[in-house]
């Protein structure tokens, strides 16, 4: 019986047996979009999956014993006025005596409260 062909040889080799070098173009691409697609899925899953939503913001809430003027006004319902004048009320103990500032009512404040947090003690330049 005679022996094979050295192309047929070639073919029957392992594909990695395959030199990188000898390797077709079209694998290359093959591999690279490959790759290419399955970080886009991952990256795209795992932002999707780590985001959350402002509501549900934990660990980014803002102090209202500590935050500056414009991290209040980002708050929704709060504007430049009533920015002041929680942080002329303070400090708060709890989330719940934001109450305690005029313009703020129960129904805002349980709004606010996934977004906001209560520190302890006060900011020197706030106590002048």
């Amino acid at each position: 019986m005679p022996s094979a062909s050295p192309r047929r040889q070639r073919l029957r080799r392992n594909v990695a047996d395959v030199p990188l070098h000898e390797m077709p173009l079209r694998w290359h691409l093959l591999a690279v979009t490959a790759f290419v697609t399955i970080c886009m899925i991952v990256t795209g899953e795992s932002a999707l999956y780590h985001r959350q939503p402002a509501e549900q913001a934990g660990p980014g809430r803002i102090d209202i014993n500590f935050g500056s003027q414009q991290e209040l006004e980002s708050l929704p319902g709060i504007g430049p006025v009533l920015a002041k004048a929680i942080m002329a009320a303070r400090p708060f103990s709890s989330v719940e005596d934001l109450v305690r500032v005029r313009g703020v009512g129960s129904t805002q404040v349980e709004k606010l409260r996934p977004l906001i947090k209560a520190g302890r003690g006060r900011r020197s330049v706030d106590l002048r």
